[in-house]
């Protein structure tokens, strides 16, 4: 991206930040109006980043500061957790959403893109149903 790209970026398409939550550690938070319909909010997915699969039983033989990561900020189902192929030297804010009944945002293409799926307010927390992208949940 070059300075111009990316100054249009910052000025037209940045919509969220991360700060402390009210419900659990951090959240993501609109720094403008979010739009219905809106599927910019974080980065497009980038396709050479893959997940990989870890089984519960692998987890148990990570050291507790490994599995706090990918507990926290990893999707599972009853029998594996997905964890993206770069660790967590980097990390996509979508991870950081935290989960709610009644969410604003809502996950397409398991993940690649979010949408909102009403208005979302400046200063509003974005929420995702956890159990709508979780298999057995």
């Amino acid at each position: 991206m070059n300075k111009i790209a990316l100054l249009n970026e910052l000025s037209n398409h940045s919509f969220v930040m991360i700060r402390p939550s009210m419900v659990a550690g951090v959240g993501v938070f609109a720094i403008r109006d979010i739009p219905e319909g809106c599927r910019d909010m974080f980065s497009k997915p980038d396709r050479n980043d893959q997940w990989i699969t870890i089984s519960k039983i692998e987890m148990e033989s990570l050291p507790e500061h490994a599995r706090i990561l990918i507990e926290n900020y990893c999707l599972f189902d009853e029998e594996k957790y997905y964890v993206p192929d770069y660790g967590f030297k980097k990390i996509d804010v979508s991870l950081l959403l935290n989960h709610s009944d009644s969410p604003n945002v809502v996950s397409i293409q398991e993940g690649d893109y979010f949408e909102a799926i009403r208005d979302i307010k400046r200063g509003e927390e974005l929420f995702i149903d956890y159990g709508q992208i979780v298999e057995g949940e």
